[in-house]
């Protein structure tokens, strides 16, 4: 398995959180501005074991709580359980460099954001869920063609299966 380094971790985090602050609120309407970070812990998810998905998940979600400056430990939990579970998943699925990823991690966003308003909701912050939700196509939308072009750009193509089966290739030549 094709592990990657925490610093990789790190460079990944710290790029999408500027592209999140800096590129993305000059496109989209405020309060519809796409989280980066999740389509990265997908991404990283994808190509770990489940404990290092729930760990890089930490440390986006820790990541972009701390810059954030308000209600720190929200993404950090989410976004490491959403680190485990995508991690467990891809061990049992067949992936491709394109059609999953994105698949994934639009299913992260219709998972993560009724996760975080329940959470929300039950310590006090009594957000409507239409509010709430709104947003929520424009993130899906997002989040299927940002992560694999991601993957892509940064050169994550698909493992090799592990009983020694060829598998997918990247699409990098």
């Amino acid at each position: 398995m094709n592990r990657l380094r925490i610093g990789t971790w790190l460079i990944l985090y710290l790029l999408a959180l500027l592209i999140q602050v800096g590129l993305l609120p000059q496109i989209y309407p405020m309060g519809y501005v796409p989280n980066a970070v999740l389509s990265v812990t997908v991404l990283i998810a994808l190509h770990e074991t489940p404990k290092r998905g729930m760990w890089a998940g930490l440390l986006g979600g820790l990541m972009q709580d701390l810059w954030a400056g308000r209600l720190i430990g929200l993404n950090a939990l989410t976004f490491a359980l959403l680190g485990y579970g995508v991690a467990w998943v891809q061990q049992k699925i067949v992936r491709d460099p394109i059609f999953v990823p994105g698949l994934i991690a639009a299913l992260s966003q219709v998972v993560v954001v009724p996760f975080q308003w329940v959470l929300l909701y039950i310590f006090g912050y009594h957000f409507s869920w239409l509010m709430f939700s709104r947003p929520l196509p424009v993130w899906i939308l997002f989040s299927m063609l940002f992560t694999p072009a991601l993957g892509g750009i940064v050169g994550f193509g698909t493992r090799r299966n592990r009983k020694g089966s060829a598998g997918y290739r990247s699409l990098s030549l």
